[in-house]
């Protein structure tokens, strides 16, 4: 992950022939930073969009001009943002050697979706921006090597926080974000011991990387579910770099 939180969402999944951006909601002078940081080529780009909202796609049309980007969204997604030539997709999209599914979730955006990413017996979900964890969801990630989950907020410090009652509203809803605990009770059913989990979107306000963390760690140890490392995204770093064997 490039960035991850309200100021701006990128993330980079990519094998020796094909890179595929998920959310463009940064400058492009960062991607082009922490590409050159990582030795990938920036000639040709397919980027997903999840949903509509600025911190998800405020810099597509940057990147768009600067370079050949094929764009994939939903079609509602794409009418918001007025994409013109986004190919919008419902099914498994095939790029290279890459699967990418798109999954419906619950937000308040006009088609929002997760992406869970295949590559031989490589996958990896990317998951953000959602009220609560469906059922089809949970199936559709369960044995990833990489869950990037989003766990926006921890409870208590929302409800005794300074936003107004309308966005703490909108925040709790189940169109809402995921907090800690619900984050915790999704990895509980799809974590394996082979899982590397990266904690997404937290809140600047909301929340602490030690407290989501050890709220996810307790939940999971007190149940005796096996992962392999649990990581907070953040918003100026990112997170760290995986390499998943995809043979």
């Amino acid at each position: 992950m490039v960035a991850s939180g309200s100021g701006g969402n990128c993330s980079l999944v990519w094998d020796q022939d094909s890179l595929i951006v998920i959310d463009f909601g940064i400058s492009l002078r960062r991607l082009k930073n922490r590409m050159k940081d990582l030795k990938i080529d920036m000639t040709d780009i397919s980027l997903f969009i999840s949903h509509e909202h600025s911190d998800h796609s405020s810099g597509v049309r940057t990147l768009i001009r600067n370079y050949d980007v094929d764009v994939y969204t939903r079609q509602g997604t794409a009418d918001s943002l007025g994409l013109d030539d986004a190919f919008a997709i419902k099914n498994p999209v095939v790029i290279g050697n890459f699967s990418i599914t798109p999954i419906p979730v619950s937000h308040d955006a006009a088609d929002p979706v997760a992406f869970v990413i295949r590559n031989g017996k490589a996958k990896v979900s990317v998951v953000s921006d959602l009220g609560f964890v469906s059922p089809g969801l949970l199936q559709a990630m369960v044995g990833s090597q990489v869950i990037a989950l989003e766990a926006n907020h921890d409870v208590e410090m929302l409800k005794s926080g300074s936003y107004p009652f309308p966005l703490k509203k909108r925040i709790l809803s189940d169109h809402g974000h995921l907090s800690n605990m619900q984050t915790a009770e999704a990895l509980e059913t799809v974590s394996r011991p082979w899982t590397e989990i990266v904690l997404t979107h937290l809140s600047q306000e909301n929340n602490l990387p030690d407290l989501a963390r050890k709220t996810v760690g307790d939940h999971l140890s007190n149940r005796g579910v096996e992962y392999r490392s649990l990581e907070c995204a953040s918003q100026d770093l990112g997170s760290p770099v995986y390499d998943i064997e995809i043979f």
